[in-house]
């Protein structure tokens, strides 16, 4: 059921409304920002019941990391293994660092990472036209994309085959 703002009255009206009933009859939705723990952890425990979203032994975390000499980060590539897919959620190069190698490193030991674990493909997204053009450099394609996402930028799905 759709609702829409109606500006002139700033009230919230509905499209497509069920003739019977009344949306007075209806359970409120309640929206939490940040979300409250216990709603959020039994919605996944709601959906882990229903087959629709890994379990815990499922889901299996990973994180690469780059040290310079005196412990402080330089880059970092975070990502989950699930349903013998990898993906990239998180891939950072400190900028000093960029054009050198090092993102292209950091995607090769977490393909190589995933391939040991059995996974078969491996996705990422990036607004970043730099990365953006990295990925596709390292053999993943674009598979869908979100025009103004931020701004102007737009969000870039990529996927590649480890097979």
């Amino acid at each position: 059921m759709a609702a829409l703002l109606d500006p002139a009255r700033n009230d919230r009206i509905s499209r497509g409304a069920s003739p019977h009933r009344s949306r007075h009859d209806r359970p409120e939705i309640q929206i939490q920002s940040p979300p409250d723990k216990a709603t959020a952890d039994a919605l996944h425990q709601r959906l882990r019941e229903a087959g629709q979203t890994a379990t815990q032994e499922e889901l299996v975390e990973f994180l690469l990391s780059i040290h310079n000499d005196a412990g402080a980060l330089i880059a970092g590539c975070k990502g989950e293994l699930c349903f013998g897919a990898a993906h990239i959620s998180e891939l950072w190069v400190d900028a000093a660092l960029r054009g050198q190698g090092t993102g292209r490193r950091l995607l090769m030991q977490a393909e190589d990472h995933a391939c040991s674990e059995g996974c078969t493909r491996i996705h990422i997204e990036t607004r970043a036209e730099g990365a953006r053009r990295l990925y596709e450099a390292c053999g993943y394609r674009v598979f869908g994309q979100l025009p103004r996402y931020k701004g102007e930028d737009t969000l870039y799905y990529l996927e590649k085959s480890l097979t």
